[in-house]
């Protein structure tokens, strides 16, 4: 599963005082009508119950060279709970959630469903609010490392669809 490469994101619930959050690689869009993503937590993780209490989170995917934030949220730094929310500028979301605001995107999502699988959920969310910048890299976890991209792509930039290769007819 390491070879499966993400980008990573601090998923996060709670309000001021009672926050929880953590490192994420499976996040998924899910649909876009209505907007709906896809978040797949380890149950014994601290934020689990409460994003099923809260019924709200937030999915804020980091941007290259926030490997500190994500270090943080994944345990590794030793810091648990409320405290993980002293790395990064956090504010309170419309939904009440913390949001992160270097992120590439921050995304408020409503609980609409969950599903258990094996030691995870499955957690569907209906996206209510978020904003993205169109600046920012991503962050992308592979192989047990962060790696940040490249330059961000230009959106409205012309592609040539590819040719067909030569000595081809194309049928």
């Amino acid at each position: 599963m390491r070879n499966v490469a993400g980008q990573v994101s601090i998923v996060a619930t709670g309000a001021p005082g009672h926050r929880r959050g953590l490192t994420a690689s499976a996040v998924c869009s899910l649909t876009d009508e209505p907007p709906t993503l896809l978040v797949c937590i380890n149950r014994n993780a601290a934020a689990h119950d409460l994003i099923i209490a809260h019924r709200a989170f937030s999915v804020n995917a980091l941007a290259a060279g926030q490997e500190a934030i994500a270090h943080v949220f994944s345990g590794m730094a030793g810091i648990t709970g409320e405290q993980r929310f002293a790395t990064g500028t956090w504010s309170v979301g419309a939904t009440g959630v913390p949001v992160l605001a270097a992120a590439v995107c921050q995304l408020e999502c409503r609980l609409d469903d969950y599903k258990e699988a094996s030691s995870h959920t499955v957690f569907f969310g209906h996206v209510v609010a978020g904003t993205a910048s169109t600046e920012a890299s991503a962050l992308i976890y592979h192989r047990g490392s962060y790696i940040g991209l490249g330059e961000p792509c230009d959106e409205n930039a012309d592609v040539e669809p590819p040719r067909a290769a030569s000595g081809t007819s194309g049928k």
